[in-house]
């Protein structure tokens, strides 16, 4: 080996000099991540399933809708400590809802611009494909041929809305007025897309289920608009709509899907407007630079301050 090393040019012992020291670096670094990964390495007993704090989840099976539904509720800390009674949003598609609100509702507090709630999530139907869920819960009129539905499966569960509004109306607000300690004359109800064409619906049909609706992106231009003929007959039979309705819409939704979202919201809104219903607390916006992915978080921001700010 030393007569091999004299033999080499000085070019040639430099060259090796490099090699032996770049390979004497990455020997060293190679053990310093070795050390690293094994001061990481965490025990599995040591790992746990996020939860929201102050939440709880149970299923209700109801005799309205013949499906089990998973409940999420999340309450206030002082909750059950004093006899304070606590407003409550209801929200539909909990699994995407129910954290989300809970989240933004836990900022807004620190504004302390409002007041403490209860907030309640719907799953889907269990062991149910979501779009036939909210097709069946969600919509008012049967609409077997929807161009936009999910599924086949689900057109045709479609038009079921007013069990899904009874199984809250006399099983779910039951249930819980009986267990958590709610404000009965301040319930609130919040959906989106689908679910906010059931919020409209509500105002037409049951009003009196809730005391303020929060309605986003309404689909109403689900079964050829037949909302705009359900208001028809409403206002036919009835002199006035005592309820509070605010209703939010992303801008870019006139350019999605078809459909001329904010066009309608409008008209639906402006048709209220002209029936003079004198106990119609009623509010619209729409929100720059918002898609229907998008516009979730800014809507139900706005509705919570609307329907739960501090006078």
């Amino acid at each position: 080996m030393i007569n091999v090393f004299q033999n080499l040019t000085l070019m040639n012992k430099f060259l090796l000099f490099l090699a032996i020291i770049f390979f004497g670096l990455c020997s060293c670094s190679q053990k310093e991540n070795q050390s690293v990964k094994l001061e990481l390495d965490i025990s599995k007993n040591e790992k746990r399933k996020f939860t929201l704090p102050d939440s709880e989840i149970f299923p209700i099976k109801s005799n309205h809708t013949n499906k089990e539904y998973d409940i999420y509720v999340k309450l206030p800390k002082g909750h059950g400590k004093t006899d304070k009674k606590y407003p409550i949003l209801v929200l539909t598609d909990a699994g995407y809802a129910f954290p989300l609100v809970s989240s933004i509702y836990r900022r807004l507090k620190f504004s302390k611009n409002i007041n403490e709630i209860i907030i309640v999530g719907i799953s889907y139907a269990k062991g149910e494909h979501f779009g036939i869920s909210r097709t069946r819960d969600y919509t008012p009129t049967y609409s077997p041929n929807e161009s936009n539905g999910y599924s086949k499966e689900a057109r045709l569960s479609s038009g079921q809305a007013d069990s899904f509004i009874m199984f809250m109306k006399n099983e779910l607000i039951p249930y819980l007025d009986s267990n958590y300690s709610l404000d009965m004359n301040k319930k609130v109800f919040a959906g989106h897309s689908l679910g906010g064409l059931l919020a409209n619906y509500i105002v037409l049909s049951y009003p009196e289920t809730f005391d303020y609706y929060i309605s986003g992106s309404p689909s109403f231009w689900y079964h050829n608009k037949s909302i705009f003929k359900i208001e028809e007959e409403f206002h036919r039979n009835n002199t006035d709509l005592k309820t509070n309705l605010f209703m939010g819409i992303g801008a870019l939704e006139d350019i999605e899907g078809g459909h001329q979202m904010v066009s309608d919201m409008k008209d639906f809104e402006n048709k209220l407007i002209n029936r003079n219903y004198k106990s119609l607390n009623l509010q619209s916006m729409v929100f720059p630079n918002e898609n229907h992915q998008t516009v979730y978080p800014t809507f139900i921001t706005k509705g919570m301050l609307w329907a739960f700010k501090k006078e």
